[in-house]
């Protein structure tokens, strides 16, 4: 499997994104300790573990994980409901 050093890039440079996202809400979380932190900053630690899984396989065919396209709009759904409620909780 040829990948090309653009979608590399890329994608490394959105799981740098993704954890600095990540981390900004860990520390929102952590100095306030509230429910809706929690609910926040779980949404987006499932974006980043995602994207922390998914970088591997640009390396080697050995790390491929066989996810289909359902998969990953499941995992993305289940961390934007976990986002939304935190959001939404009073």
């Amino acid at each position: 499997m040829h990948i090309g050093i653009l979608d590399i890039v890329i994608r490394v440079g959105l799981t740098l994104a993704t954890s600095f996202l990540f981390g900004i809400m860990f520390l929102g979380y952590w100095r306030t300790r509230t429910r809706k932190m929690l609910f926040v900053t779980a949404g987006f630690a499932v974006f980043f573990v995602h994207a922390l899984i998914t970088v591997p396989e640009l390396f080697s065919d050995t790390y491929e994980i066989a996810m289909s396209e359902n998969v990953h709009f499941l995992i993305h759904l289940i961390a934007l409901v976990l986002i939304a409620v935190g959001i939404l909780k009073d």
